[in-house]
């Protein structure tokens, strides 16, 4: 693992790089997209174990954080989604620089699913989207999170005070700007871009899930839903520590790897 500072010098994002382990390199490099910062902490360890697992199978691998985001540059409170989703962009463009390799894959989680789409229709070359649980209505997510907040402001205990600010969720600033941008998001509605595999990785069950891959099916030559016994962060159980997600890493993977895990 090297980690580093990219992109804009006054403003650097932070990410860390895994060139193949274990397994002949390959031409292909993989950017990992975290899920939104209220849910980044429970998917930090997976993240770094796919990470891990994607190297040993010969891809190179970028991990990375969101401007105003975990160690990126940045206050909380200045993140929008727009600047998220040219992130994804210029992360592609340093795994580029760092390894040599031309084709790019894309995994995001959640709201890092919506971004990685986003990306991937605005004019980023990509061989593989992965969209793992992926939000795709932006409104029905901040209002699972929303009622997310409320329980958890229930089981507070003194002397813990039982209130949030009026841009706050889940202990991390939202400013209505950006609560509009992903109020937006409908991928059901949006160009999808044009990889040329297109990966669903769901647990659970969700009629959208099954209506995006409808959707990615008109438009890559070859899209998949993979349904996996796995918990979720959709789950309300999702604010655990960490989110131990073993089978929708494997899945990813095999996929991205062409072999099993």
């Amino acid at each position: 693992m090297i980690p580093q500072l990219f992109g804009d010098a006054g403003a650097p994002l932070f990410g860390v790089y895994h060139p193949p382990a274990g397994a002949p390199a390959r031409p292909v490099g993989v950017v990992l997209c975290h899920p939104g910062p209220q849910e980044y902490r429970q998917a930090h360890w997976i993240f770094r174990r796919l990470a891990g697992m994607l190297a040993a199978g010969g891809l190179h691998v970028l991990r990375f954080d969101y401007f105003a985001t975990g160690d990126s540059a940045g206050d909380s409170h200045e993140g929008t989604l727009a600047r998220w989703v040219a992130d994804v962009g210029t992360a592609a463009r340093e795994l580029r620089d760092l390894s040599g390799v031309r084709r790019i894959a894309l995994v995001g989680m959640r709201l890092g699913a919506a971004i990685a789409m986003r990306a991937s229709a605005g004019g980023l070359a990509v061989r593989d989207l992965v969209l793992w649980d992926p939000v795709v209505s932006g409104a029905a997510y901040l209002a699972q999170l929303e009622s997310v907040q409320r329980a958890a402001l229930r089981e507070r205990r003194w002397p813990q005070a039982a209130e949030v600010g009026p841009d706050e969720l889940l202990g991390y600033p939202l400013r209505p700007a950006l609560a509009a941008e992903i109020a937006a998001v409908d991928l059901l509605c949006e160009p999808a871009g044009a990889a040329e595999r297109a990966l669903l990785v769901c647990a659970g069950e969700d009629p959208r899930w099954e209506a995006l891959h409808a959707r990615l099916r008109g438009g890559a030559p070859t899209a998949a839903l993979v349904r996996v016994e796995d918990p979720s962060l959709a789950e309300p159980a999702w604010h655990a520590d960490t989110l131990l997600a073993h089978a929708g890493s494997r899945a990813i993977a095999t996929h991205l790897t062409g072999r099993s895990t």
